[in-house]
């Protein structure tokens, strides 16, 4: 199915390539006519007719959509304008400017789908990230089979040079992957056994086997073109102004233009022919093509240039709200923190040994996702108890009966739960082991600040950020400390999910200028991240639910690509306010010109298209940003 896909891409594409190649041969025959019509002297008839064969050949397709939209109930668009205004020249007798307006409208149309085709391609390229085939590991056997077939749980084979077809695990083997397509960052990964590896990474080193986790229309690659391509469903207010504005705008365009072809020569000495001249003028310089180009494809071409620095914004609605970001608020573990745990040390009481410390705490937490309770699981390195009714406590920690009796796992908030007494002196990341109210133990970890974490703060007030939060459900302790080191603004610990998105609500309310961000890793944090006015997840391909909930999605765990999308989505906006104004500005100049000095209608044509491709081309700048 999928190779049927890319077959049908690829025949679209060269669909699309053959037409541009018509249009081109059209443009170029009408032009040719149109020169020997101006240049030799056939005759009047003979002109005319060269004239019309010329105008016919190239814009033909002008009549079709006209009386296409006609019947749709949608006549005045730009199709209308520029019928109108070539047949209005043919009957005041000036064919050539007639023919003239029809190639210059043709060639402007021809460049900006050249434009569009180009920013669209640039996101397609992403579909040939996608792996058609899967080597399918089976009793020591290699078959070639679609990836869509393969179950989730089995063994598949990459070997050196091919893309991973489906997100899973390495369970033999270790090598070097290229994650651009997933993260935009140009490193290499080494992964080994145990590591995770996403759909569309390309493998540079020996063969690995991955067991696969998720089936394939679920695998990284395929959620990040998904959610690019939906990303254009979902318009910023500027984009759904403007094309509301055009249905308004076009029809009283006309009508203004009929209006100035009837009054003003009333008191002209009933000069019908200059004022009808004019409002050709008017007809073509207003036609609003600059405008409803330029903002969606300014837009287009920003999502597009985001999501290949690793960064996927799901509309561009989120464009303009990241752009007016004011305050952002942080997750702690994962997000500005790396996340990965290490035991720096283990306290035994009651008699027992460190050893059995761990091996119960590892056994309790052996089925969390926790980076704490990997930390553990990898420390332990003895084998585990087998556990019975574990409960997973939200917010606070795990439980379970090992030989009969019943073991709490957590940090401080588990002790009320396990009814335990409180030790003062405890230090923050410290995970307690309780056994039916009494502490036998405690386990100190340590988690450390990302490299980027140190510049993110400076980065962010650079773009505008006026204030950051850390929002955690560690202890006060380690969360103030790592405010400190970073330069947040204010911290708060000790919340539970729950608690976190309340206290976003709270921010977002006492916020009274710009949007509220909220950043987290993507495992606990959907609740908070579906709370706040733009909810980020970093390095979320693994997480259904941050992928669902999530506005923006930064495919690695680099916390400076945040100040990045603020920057580049402002550049996105200015970009498109700069098209509108200007389109409106260089517009209203030709208008006004027009009325009061006679303008060749070829002139206010040129003057058309030359906004428009000014706009497309300022758009097409927003890609070159670094």
């Amino acid at each position: 199915m999928e190779e049927e896909k890319r077959v049908n891409r690829v025949e679209e594409e060269e669909d699309e390539e053959g037409g541009r190649g018509f249009e081109i041969l059209k443009l170029a025959l009408s032009g040719v006519m149109l020169i020997l019509s101006a240049a030799i002297n056939f005759g009047g008839t003979a002109v005319l007719i060269l004239r019309i064969c010329a105008a016919v050949v190239s814009g033909y397709e002008i009549v079709i959509k006209s009386v296409r939209n006609l019947f749709g109930g949608e006549f005045f668009d730009e199709n209308t304008l520029m019928l109108i205004a070539f047949i209005t020249a043919f009957i005041l007798g000036d064919s050539l400017e007639g023919v003239i307006i029809v190639l210059l409208y043709n060639l402007g149309e021809l460049l900006e789908d050249i434009a569009t085709d180009n920013s669209r391609d640039k996101i397609a390229g992403l579909a040939e990230l996608k792996s058609f085939k899967a080597n399918l590991l089976m009793d020591g056997k290699v078959s070639e089979v679609p990836p869509e077939s393969v179950k989730v749980g089995s063994l598949i084979l990459v070997r050196k040079g091919d893309r991973v077809p489906i997100d899973g695990k390495v369970v033999k083997g270790c090598a070097d992957f290229d994650l651009k397509a997933i993260t935009g960052e140009s490193r290499l990964k080494s992964v080994g056994i145990g590591d995770s590896v996403y759909g569309g990474a390309l493998n540079l080193g020996d063969a690995v086997v991955i067991r696969t986790e998720k089936p394939y229309r679920d695998s990284a690659v395929e959620r990040i073109i998904r959610l690019v391509e939906d990303s254009s469903e979902r318009k910023a207010k500027s984009q759904k102004f403007i094309t509301a504005f055009a249905k308004i705008y076009t029809p009283l365009i006309v009508f203004c233009a009929i209006v100035l072809s009837v009054l003003p020569p009333l008191f002209d000495g009933y000069n019908f022919a200059k004022w009808i001249y004019k409002a050709l003028n008017f007809l073509i310089v207003a036609c609003p093509c600059a405008l409803v180009i330029s903002v969606p494809l300014g837009f287009f071409i920003g999502i597009g240039a985001l999501a290949k620095r690793g960064i996927l914004v799901k509309g561009s609605n989120y464009i303009d709200a990241l752009a007016s970001t004011k305050v952002a608020v942080f997750d702690k573990t994962g997000t500005l923190t790396t996340g990965e745990f290490s035991v720096s040390e283990i306290r035994a009481k009651g008699g027992y040994k460190t050893r059995e410390i761990l091996k119960i705490a590892a056994s309790v937490e052996q089925g969390s996702s926790h980076p704490i309770a990997k930390a553990i699981f990898s420390a332990n390195g003895q084998g585990v108890y087998e556990v019975s009714d574990v409960k997973e406590i939200s917010g606070k920690g795990v439980s379970g009966v090992i030989n009969g009796a019943r073991y709490a796992v957590g940090g401080n908030r588990i002790l009320n739960v396990a009814n335990a007494e409180k030790d003062k002196n405890n230090s923050e990341n410290t995970v307690f082991v309780v056994k039916d109210s009494e502490v036998i133990g405690e386990i100190f970890l340590n988690d450390s600040v990302k490299k980027e974490s140190a510049r993110l703060i400076k980065d962010l007030r650079a773009v505008g950020v006026e204030n950051t939060y850390i929002l955690s459900g560690d202890g006060c302790v380690s969360v103030d400390k790592a405010a400190k080191e970073i330069g947040v603004s204010k911290a708060y610990g000790e919340l539970l999910p729950e608690q976190k998105a309340e206290k976003i609500i709270e921010i977002i309310k006492g916020n009274k200028r710009g949007k509220v961000l909220f950043c987290g890793d993507g495992i606990n944090d959907a609740p908070s991240i579906a709370a706040a006015e733009i909810g980020v997840a970093m390095g979320a391909l693994g997480s259904e639910a941050a992928i669902e909930t999530a506005d923006v999605i930064i495919t690695d765990d680099n916390p400076l690509k945040i100040p990045y999308a603020i920057k580049k989505s402002k550049l996105i906006k200015r970009k498109v306010l700069t098209n509108v104004i200007s389109a409106l500005g260089i517009k209203f100049l030709i208008l006004i010109l027009s009325l009061f000095m006679p303008l060749p209608i070829w002139l206010a044509m040129l003057g058309d298209v030359g906004v428009m491709l000014l706009a497309v081309l300022n758009s097409l700048t927003i890609s070159l940003y670094k």
